[in-house]
């Protein structure tokens, strides 16, 4: 029967783990991790798409993911899905993931100082959510697990323009802040929205 699992993709080892705990081990024992997420939402898509065309929008949002993803791969992180105009990276450690956040928002922020003379062009801001602990991770393909989730509602639903929210796991996880970067507990009305405590990431850094 081990044999027989071991032949089983990811989708049919789901399917068979309702009732078969030994589809759970071999989930766990292929793709179990602990992983850095990030997850990024550029602002005003949906307005942008309706006054500029979807093709602009499209562009736009690809240029941004452009800017950012140097930062981003030179912190040993790496994209691993897009869907829309949110996408998904994984880093190694916590530390890795907020040093390749913080310095993504600067190169997002060039680029858009570098295009603002442009016609038709405007200002794309990135909201970024971060998470660390276990999850499920099919590499190339989907990450899975609590702090993704988390990770995914403060950058798609809470975090405003140019905002970096984390976790407290991330927090946990990072340990002694970089220097010249701080944490401030979210207020109670922004936790009680999505049912959970964050924190806000300030970066005082010239």
């Amino acid at each position: 029967m081990l044999d027989a699992l071991k032949c089983l993709d990811f989708e049919e080892l789901i399917d068979r783990s309702l009732e078969d705990p030994r589809a759970v081990a071999e989930l766990e024992r292929r793709y179990q991790t602990e992983a850095a997420i990030l997850v990024v939402d550029f602002t005003s898509m949906v307005k942008r798409t309706e006054s500029a065309g979807i093709v602009y929008a499209l562009a736009r949002a690809r240029a941004a993911l452009k800017a950012m993803q140097p930062a981003i791969q030179s912190h040993d992180g790496r994209v691993l899905k897009q869907v829309a105009d949110t996408f998904f990276a994984v880093f190694p450690t916590a530390r890795q993931a907020l040093l390749g956040a913080l310095d993504a928002q600067v190169r997002l922020a060039r680029d858009n100082q570098s295009r603002a003379n442009r016609a038709g062009e405007d200002t794309i801001l990135a909201s970024i959510g971060l998470g660390h602990g276990p999850c499920l991770l099919m590499p190339g393909q989907d990450i899975f697990g609590a702090e993704v989730n988390r990770a995914f509602l403060l950058g798609e639903d809470v975090a405003a323009g140019g905002e970096i929210l984390i976790t407290p796991a991330f927090l946990q996880s990072l340990g002694t802040l970089p220097e010249g970067i701080g944490s401030f507990a979210a207020r109670a009305d922004r936790a009680k929205e999505v049912g959970f405590h964050f924190l806000r990431v300030q970066d005082y850094r010239e």
